[in-house]
């Protein structure tokens, strides 16, 4: 299953209904700072029942409405759907999500058309798996937020993120599923490093999760030891590991990848092609090695009153890359 199609209406920057399509693979969205490239994201997972409005960048529901400019008035409503493909047998079924919201705080919300109840709604998505999908949402500031905490937080953090009460059961499933996914994403963005796990017992009824990583060499580094870009790329390879684990059909990368050189850019790509063969990316980026990698490419821009629009979509190829020029 993928996100085919996404329809924004009055959301944040979008002041006109705005279409978008996707195709299961790696899609890429391009555009010169503060075009609204992020809205896309927020209003993606917003459908998908996110409700917390700090995790899509707000402080008050008002923030979620076009706020207006000299060309289009106020939104007055906001409306997003999402179509999700399901690819079975040759027989296409789509699965339809639409949610809308007035000003005043009232929500409706539609599944395949049909006007449904909120909780019903949720419990669409759940079954389906799209719930997921709030977790696998890594924004550029959060990249490496699990590598700066301390093992025991890190620890919970991970439990949170897979929902795993019991701290045998995680500890199990640490070393048996995530470790080796782990140590097979960091084999492409460290090549001849190894990862060890180190699960910690603190006093008096307490775990931890530390990371050791031997770089060529043989130099040995704690998680806290390890310098920014190093830093990025474990914390990027380690999340996306735990990603695997959850049902959701979709990552969202908003700027993910580090500054590297062009060495190790490869090496990103190679990441990136591995976790796309089983998984959609949706990625907002500025670096041309991501860009070679899009099966789409979508470029946001703004009209002069601020409010974006999609100036261009189509599927990648060579020879348009080569006339590709700058973001």
């Amino acid at each position: 299953m993928y996100l085919e199609d996404v329809t924004i209406q009055g959301f944040k920057s979008f002041s006109e209904k705005t279409d978008m399509s996707f195709k299961s693979g790696i899609s890429v969205v391009i555009g010169n700072n503060g075009v609204g490239k992020s809205n896309i994201l927020d209003a993606i997972v917003w459908v998908l029942g996110e409700n917390n409005l700090e995790r899509i960048r707000c402080y008050d529901r008002h923030e979620l409405f076009f706020a207006g400019s000299d060309a289009h008035p106020p939104a007055e409503s906001i409306r997003v759907e999402l179509n999700f493909k399901q690819e079975a047998n040759n027989d296409d079924t789509i699965f339809q999500f639409t949610r809308e919201m007035t000003r005043d705080g009232r929500s409706r919300y539609w599944f395949q058309n049909e006007l449904t109840d909120r909780q019903s709604y949720e419990d669409r998505i759940k079954t389906l798996g799209m719930g997921q999908a709030l977790k696998t949402m890594i924004r550029q500031e959060q990249v490496n937020d699990i590598l700066l905490v301390n093992p025991q937080e890190r620890f919970n953090i991970i439990r949170t993120v897979l929902d795993v009460v019991s701290g045998t059961n995680l500890c199990q499933c640490l070393e048996d599923v995530i470790a080796p996914r782990f140590a097979r994403y960091m084999s492409y963005l460290l090549p001849r490093s190894e990862v060890r796990f180190d699960l910690i017992s603190i006093p008096p009824h307490q775990k931890g999760f530390d990371i050791e990583v031997t770089l060529p060499g043989n130099r040995v580094r704690r998680a806290h030891q390890l310098s920014g870009g190093e830093k990025a790329i474990t914390s990027l390879a380690l999340k996306l590991a735990l990603f695997h684990q959850l049902q959701s059909p979709l990552y969202l990368l908003d700027e993910v990848e580090p500054a590297l050189d062009y060495i190790n850019h490869k090496s990103m790509q190679a990441f990136l092609k591995d976790v796309a063969s089983d998984k959609q990316l949706i990625m907002i980026t500025h670096l041309r090695s991501t860009i070679d990698l899009a099966d789409t490419l979508h470029g946001v821009r703004t009209r002069f009153d601020g409010s974006s629009f999609m100036k261009f979509y189509f599927v990648m190829d060579e020879r348009l890359l080569k006339l590709y020029k700058c973001c």
